[in-house]
């Protein structure tokens, strides 16, 4: 390794105050990559978090602007640290780096790093951060379902005024317990009654302005430089959250409903989706314009981006198409990528008892199936949660219970009725009740584990079937192309202590809404489904740019045959 660029990377601030022996162990993690000229090595939005080091040649950084436009704001030589904000808060990168001549680069993957982190944990304690990255170290993780890298753009709750008209019934019970020591009442209310009344009244306050004190603090509204959210919560009785993709916004809009709001500088935010029904209500917020704008402010933003990566994207393919930087570069005397396990040789059957287990695990998954599957690496299977089988099956299980009992009271306690019964026809009758309650029992049963959700890389399904398919099925189906925006919500306090609640998936229409009912941890299958419906728009419009691009590029690549073929004569 040349001393020189060991010395700038050990002289960075975010390494500057390790030990030698710390130092030595992040070296450790170096690995190196061989980039040919005219490539790109990060784009603008892209999650590539890893730490750089120029090793060998020059690359030049772009920033995206208005306009769609992303110019050079610098080049950069052997010795300089790149992508470090991103290696430090997981967060994409703001701009997109090229190369410009073939290069060799080392690098520190983020996630051995972090791993380093968690093995020894007072390297972390000796890490410099700018002030940048503290700024974005400090917001990293402001509510329970951000995502790693993604940043907080505005934090808030309601204005401090709907706190304080929450609180009358509070401020009604202090005014009577004050009531009590005014001259006119302090006969009535003397002694101990009048003692106890009052403690009675604070208590009674003092709980209330707890209560409504919790059930404010609980409701938040949060802008990301990734979504909005709206999550509104009551104590152990009621969980909702709301979001929808920055990508998916259309409009966003302020009311005033009063004189006061105006006064107080507060308003509700609403923001419009794509859909009819899907939209984001932020209530009495303060700065509502500013909010307001941030939004749009961000929509434009990652439309910027969007832009800009399809320009730098048409760069790379004209280079390829014109045969410009196409020279490779070997990373000879650098740190070599660690070798890929090979996979194991296929033929040998599995041992007996793993095939028993394996034979056990799928008799449990068909008689009593997982509240969540992971069927392939694609498709995610939901089933509605055990508490759900439990209100379904609880009257027949209880009613074929006390049947048998009842029968068996009669067996050993009754002579003449048990000879009515199991000796003569009736037994008939008898097996005949015990069989449709035990029925009953099974068709609950099944109608429980029949209804499936399902989740594959471009659409959601809901699928309910009948007991034994006797009444026929259902299924819909929607596209994640049409899906607008997931709500998940959780009702009552059984629901809230176990987690399970609804996750409403809508879509363009007024009544096209798919509901995975009492799922088991509702917020998180509402993550899984908007980041695959992420996921989903991302490549639609991947696959779309490239059809343009290729478009594009065909015909440059026609002109610049004809222009090589003709020379500087004019086409015509």
């Amino acid at each position: 390794m040349p001393d020189d660029l060991v010395r700038r990377l050990r002289a960075s601030t975010l390494f500057s105050r390790l030990s030698e022996d710390e130092f030595k162990s992040v070296l450790r993690l170096l690995r190196a990559r061989a980039v040919n000229e005219g490539q790109i090595l990060i784009l603008a939005g892209a999650s590539d978090t890893h730490l750089y080091i120029l090793r060998k040649g020059r690359m030049l950084i772009r920033a995206p602007e208005k306009g769609g436009k992303d110019p050079v704001i610098r080049f950069v030589n052997p010795g300089e640290i790149l992508n470090e904000l991103p290696f430090v808060t997981g967060h994409p990168s703001e701009v997109t780096i090229e190369t410009v001549t073939p290069v060799q680069l080392w690098y520190i993957p983020r996630g051995e790093f972090q791993q380093l982190l968690e093995r020894e944990g007072y390297i972390r304690e000796h890490l410099t951060y700018t002030p940048e990255e503290e700024k974005y170290i400090k917001q990293r993780r402001r509510f329970d379902s951000q995502r790693p890298g993604e940043l907080v753009l505005w934090f808030g709750r309601k204005h401090w005024w709907v706190l304080l008209q929450s609180q009358w019934f509070t401020i009604l019970l202090l005014a009577i317990a004050g009531a009590t020591f005014l001259p006119p009442l302090r006969p009535i209310f003397g002694g101990l009654f009048g003692t106890v009344l009052v403690a009675a009244l604070l208590l009674i306050a003092f709980v209330s302005f707890l209560w409504f004190l919790i059930d404010w603090l609980n409701d938040y509204y949060v802008v990301t430089d990734q979504r909005v959210i709206h999550r509104e919560r009551i104590l152990i009785i009621y969980d909702s959250q709301d979001e929808a993709p920055i990508s998916s916004v259309q409009n966003v809009s302020v009311t005033r409903p009063n004189f006061i709001s105006t006064v107080l500088d507060t308003g509700t935010v609403s923001i419009e989706t794509l859909g009819a029904r899907a939209n984001i209500q932020f209530e009495w917020v303060s700065e509502p314009n500013k909010i307001s704008k941030l939004i749009l402010d961000q929509q434009a933003r990652a439309r910027v981006e969007v832009a800009a990566t399809e320009r730098s994207k048409v760069r790379t393919e004209l280079r390829q198409e014109m045969d410009v930087g196409t020279r490779p570069l070997k990373a000879a005397g650098a740190v070599a990528e660690p070798a890929k396990p090979q996979k194991a040789k296929e033929g040998k059957s599995p041992p007996f008892l793993k095939r028993v287990a394996t034979g056990l695990n799928d008799l449990r998954n068909e008689l009593l199936p997982r509240m969540r599957l992971v069927r392939s690496p694609d498709t995610i299977i939901y089933r509605k949660h055990w508490l759900a089988l439990i209100g379904a099956t609880i009257v027949p299980f209880l009613s074929w219970l006390f049947y048998l009992a009842a029968l068996v009271f009669v067996w050993f306690n009754v002579p003449s009725l048990r000879q009515l019964l199991f000796e003569t026809p009736a037994i008939v009758f008898v097996a005949l009740i015990g069989f449709v309650l035990f029925f009953w029992l099974v068709w609950q049963y099944e109608d429980w584990r029949n209804d499936v959700y399902m989740l594959t890389p471009e659409r959601v399904l809901e699928y309910k079937r009948t007991p034994f398919g006797l009444l026929g099925t259902s299924q819909r189906t929607a596209s994640l192309a049409n899906v607008q925006n997931v709500t998940a919500t959780t009702k009552g306090f059984i629901d809230n202590l176990f987690n399970v609640g609804d996750v409403s998936i809508r879509t363009g229409g007024m009544d096209n809404e798919l509901d995975f009912a009492r799922v088991w941890n509702p917020r998180g299958v509402q993550r899984e489904v908007v980041l695959r419906l992420e996921a989903y728009r991302a490549a639609q419009r991947d696959k779309e740019a490239a059809r343009r691009r290729r478009e594009f590029i065909e015909w440059i690549g026609i002109y610049d045959e004809l222009t090589r073929i003709h020379g500087e004569r004019p086409l015509r």
